[in-house]
């Protein structure tokens, strides 16, 4: 199994598009940076937590597995794989471990350069420690989030153009659902609300959110909205649980493919 996610890895190292668009996380917390005047630790991790990853990252982490996934059928090498033999469950869960693994090292990526801009700026790191574990956990969440988009990228087993289309059309249809008070101001409990992936991430992260500066405007939406929080333990149980059915149903549907 670590020899499978070695050679993913180095499938990954080979792909110049992936290392440009890792880059992609240093662009939102620099942007932010430089037309915010009162920046503080708080926002800026929050636009690593929050704008890259909803709005990039998803994307990013479905097309990247769409990519891992597809590439033995174009380069008519799963035979091959197959009479080593390696089983095809096997091989997507190395894919998915390393998309996983891509999901945390991008949030944490931008964790550091905020940190950076932050110490440059002499802002007070206060909390520093419980945004690196909000950052790593957020990079969890939105690869469990990403899942049920991938499932419907490799039941359609199209091309890399489809897989984009469906990736940038699921990550703006959550984006939106996260404002929407029919999504988020809905209690816990067995509702489509509860198990929509997005926007039951925005309910758990809200809550860790600095109020020290914040407006009066702020304030009660804070106030109004505590009652939909989301704990932790439910948030991975949610999210992890529905990933851990779309991975199964996705292996199923990986291993009736025809080569």
């Amino acid at each position: 199994m670590l020899k499978l996610i070695r050679c993913e890895f180095w499938k990954i190292k080979r792909k110049k598009l992936f290392h440009i668009a890792f880059l992609t996380t240093f662009i939102m917390p620099v942007f932010y940076f430089m037309i915010i005047k009162d920046a503080n630790l708080d926002n800026l991790m929050s636009v690593v937590q929050e704008e890259n990853g909803f709005l990039v990252l998803i994307p990013l982490s479905i097309i990247l597995a769409a990519s891992l996934f597809f590439e033995e059928q174009d380069h008519d090498t799963l035979k091959n794989l197959l009479c080593v033999p390696v089983t095809r469950r096997r091989l997507s869960l190395a894919k998915l471990f390393v998309v996983l693994v891509f999901d945390i090292a991008y949030e944490l990526a931008g964790f550091f350069v905020s940190l950076l801009l932050a110490l440059l700026s002499r802002i007070p790191l206060t909390g520093t420690g419980r945004e690196l574990l909000l950052t790593i956990a957020c990079g969890a969440l939105l690869w469990a989030a990403s899942m049920p988009c991938l499932l419907l990228v490799i039941w359609c087993n199209r091309s890399y153009i489809i897989s984009v289309i469906i990736a940038f059309a699921y990550t703006m249809l959550s984006y939106i659902l996260h404002i929407s008070d029919a999504a988020i101001r809905v209690p816990l409990g067995l509702n489509i609300p509860t198990l929509l992936p997005v926007p039951v991430i925005f309910r758990w992260l809200y809550q860790f959110h600095s109020l020290e500066d914040a407006g009066p405007v702020i304030t009660k939406f804070y106030e109004s909205f505590s009652p939909y929080f989301v704990p932790t333990p439910t948030v991975f149980a949610i999210l992890m649980g529905e990933a851990l059915l779309c991975i199964m149903i996705m292996i199923k549907i990986y291993e009736r493919q025809k080569i």
